[in-house]
């Protein structure tokens, strides 16, 4: 994936200032250029994206959690009912907003979050502070 990934940053021309890679996600900033660059593995094939920070209104974190039942609550932690931690970044055109998982219970350990939560926020600030400038 991370070939992949470059060889996609070199299409483009870009260079990043910061990127991240995780078990089936590469995401890259270039900074001067106000690019960002998106690789999710979906089976076994990898889905690029080039996303203008010209064309974002928004980004956020978002949390999923599965239903939780009331008897079950005070049993268990609220991370036990976390299905996602994703970074949605609302689009100024009207297509739908673009959803970057972090973290899906199917793929990562519930001990995870912490350090993917932690990444994710990272992400929201640096480009939260692109979109002011």
């Amino acid at each position: 994936m991370l070939s992949f990934f470059r060889d996609i940053a070199a299409v483009h021309n870009l260079s990043f200032t910061g990127q991240e890679v995780l078990r089936a996600l590469a995401i890259g900033l270039d900074g001067p250029n106000k690019k960002l660059v998106i690789v999710e593995e979906k089976n076994d094939s990898y889905d690029p994206q080039v996303i203008d920070l010209q064309q974002v209104h928004s980004c956020r974190i978002k949390k999923i959690y599965t239903a939780i039942h009331s008897s079950d609550y005070k049993k268990n932690r609220p991370d036990d009912y976390l299905k996602s931690i994703a970074l949605e970044l609302d689009l100024k055109t009207s297509k739908a907003p673009v959803v970057v998982f972090f973290y899906r219970n199917e793929q990562n350990s519930v001990h995870e979050i912490a350090e993917l939560e932690a990444r994710v926020r990272s992400w929201e600030t640096m480009l939260s502070k692109m979109l002011i400038a």
